[in-house]
């Protein structure tokens, strides 16, 4: 049996479709945020989320820092903020955009169709990439939009069956 490279999982993952989020917080006074597509439900009660960020991601140590973040769900179409998120020099990607926050909680995009407030509960080192496990504490229905999905390397509309081919 051969090993599976970091190739090969890539390849493997690339082909389960995952919704879209931009996680964001606080270094010091200054939004940071990035975009995440390893995120999930964990918890019922009390009301607990996973995402999952690179060792090396610029937002993780705020995050861990000032222990809130929030998970904004993209709406589909939003594919150039995902993109922006991911690239972006992280000091330009708040630039020329809407965004709020509640005393005490993490920056809301006005685009996110979803918004959820966490405050960090645990963190566990895995691979190469930490486990932040966060308690929603506001949730925030901004529109019934579609969310923004993400699947071999590409957005495909969630109304065009060819988009996922």
């Amino acid at each position: 049996m051969n090993e599976v490279t970091p190739a090969d999982w890539r390849a493997a993952m690339a082909r389960f479709p995952s919704g879209v989020t931009i996680v964001t917080s606080w270094r010091e006074a200054q939004p940071v945020g990035t975009t995440v597509n390893a995120f999930c439900s964990v918890s019922l009660e009390p009301p607990l989320l996973l995402i999952c960020l690179d060792h090396a991601n610029p937002a993780l140590r705020p995050i861990e820092a000032c222990e809130v973040f929030g998970v904004n769900f993209l709406a589909a179409g939003a594919d150039d903020l995902a993109r922006r998120f991911g690239r972006e020099p992280d000091a330009d990607r708040f630039m020329n955009l809407e965004w709020m926050a509640l005393e005490g909680g993490a920056p809301q995009l006005t685009a996110a169709c979803v918004f959820i407030d966490c405050v960090l509960e645990q963190a566990h080192a895995a691979g190469d990439h930490m486990i932040l496990i966060g308690r929603g504490v506001r949730i925030d229905h901004a529109s019934g939009a579609l969310p923004l999905l993400y699947h071999r390397g590409a957005f495909p509309s969630p109304i065009d069956p060819q988009g996922w081919m």
